[in-house]
């Protein structure tokens, strides 16, 4: 029996890295500071490895993701919008608000919640796969799955 990481398991871990990369890439090359702040709260997401079972060519990793709490930080920011969207803000109002909002969130000591996901890799033309990215990046957004819809993907 070899020593070390489990094949599947070093992939996934350099599959977890450049995804990180890639999704604060795509998200500083947009002029948006907001977008640019988000970049940096989504950067925090770690992950452990609790249990690796590889069997041929298939592989399931148990993996736990923590992240940022995005969604009782959406929340909060939605309920503090609602007294500007009931007096017809402009959108400059909204721009200053988000930016203010955001960059405070930022100076925080964030709230972070736990995903476990079930990574199912295949091995496909000697190289290991993800099957599941979405359920991956549904924990690296801290369980919005909405995040996840969108063109980052």
């Amino acid at each position: 029996m070899a020593c070390g990481k489990p094949d599947s398991q070093k992939a996934f871990e350099k599959g977890f890295k450049e995804t990180m990369a890639d999704i604060n890439k795509k998200m500083n090359e947009d002029d948006n500071e907001v977008t640019k702040m988000m970049a940096k709260i989504l950067e925090k997401a770690t992950y452990t490895v609790n249990r690796v079972e590889e069997n041929g060519n298939i592989s399931e990793l148990d993996v736990t993701i923590k992240a940022v709490n995005l969604t009782k930080y959406l929340t909060e920011f939605m309920v503090s919008l609602k007294p500007l969207v009931e007096s017809n803000m402009g959108e400059e109002v909204f721009t200053k608000a988000t930016v203010n909002y955001f960059s405070d969130l930022s100076k925080k000591d964030l709230d972070y919640t736990e995903t476990n996901v079930k990574v199912h890799m295949e091995k496909i033309e000697g190289e290991w796969k993800v099957i599941n990215t979405d359920d991956i990046l549904v924990g690296i957004f801290g369980g919005l799955k909405e995040f996840v819809r969108s063109p980052l993907n």
